[in-house]
């Protein structure tokens, strides 16, 4: 199993966290229990999930059933004694069939699932996940293959705004985006390696230039406007 290598330090001295960005992904610490046989970040123990922010529990998040080969790629949620599974729409690949929690919003203490339960940060720290905003995680991620512009494309440009003049327009997957740790809200300055083939095909001395400039990182639902090859080449 591939793992990505975890972010080992805080991310509040970023200035992203905590503020104006509410949107993000689960991720495990250092400290994460690796299990060759889930692909799913969630704790063996599962995840209590409340109604609101301090508010009642009213479920447990857990993780599925493993397949015939004794794979877990799932999880379910237990309420009232009936266990259901959880839909994929509260997870995000992060890797090579690897999936974590994703959270829409963060208040008192507690991140929201995108099916609207709440589940308390204290008990994440404990169980070794962490929620990092989707800004941290694009600019601390270093083993992907290459973030690519989501359609229609995104603009490059000079400075954190559409104010700013338009240096390119990023498309398709000859643009390969590498973000800095300098952000502006959504924006995040980036160095561009425009290729004359993916590095995908093997070839020789296949890039055509670099070029930095700022882009809009996140959408304004502040979700990633970039993709990348989760499974590599």
């Amino acid at each position: 199993m591939k793992h990505f290598s975890t972010i080992l330090f805080l991310i509040l001295s970023l200035g992203t966290f905590g503020q104006e960005l509410a949107n993000g992904v689960i991720m495990p610490s250092s400290d994460w229990p690796f299990d060759d046989h889930s692909f799913v970040y969630i704790p063996s123990s599962g995840l209590s999930a409340y109604d609101k922010p301090n508010g009642k529990q009213v479920a447990q998040i857990q993780l599925g059933k493993p397949d015939m080969n004794g794979h877990i790629f799932n999880a379910s949620i237990k309420m009232n004694d009936e266990v259901t599974e959880f839909s994929n729409s509260n997870f995000s690949t992060v890797g090579y069939d690897e999936t974590a929690l994703i959270y829409t919003d963060i208040r008192n203490g507690f991140v929201q699932t995108n099916d609207g339960y709440w589940l308390s940060i204290d008990e994440l720290t404990s169980k070794c996940l962490q929620p990092l905003t989707w800004m941290d995680y694009l600019i601390n991620r270093e083993d992907v293959l290459g973030w690519y512009a989501n359609d229609p494309g995104l603009n490059l440009r000079t400075g954190p705004s559409i104010t700013f003049d338009i240096i390119l327009t990023l498309k398709g997957d000859l643009f390969e985006i590498t973000p800095t740790r300098e952000t502006n809200g959504l924006w995040c300055k980036v160095k561009v390696t425009e290729y004359k083939e993916h590095p995908c095909s093997g070839g020789e001395d296949l890039i055509i230039r670099t070029i930095n400039g700022w882009v809009k990182l996140l959408s304004d639902e502040q979700t990633p406007n970039v993709w990348n090859y989760s499974k590599g080449c």
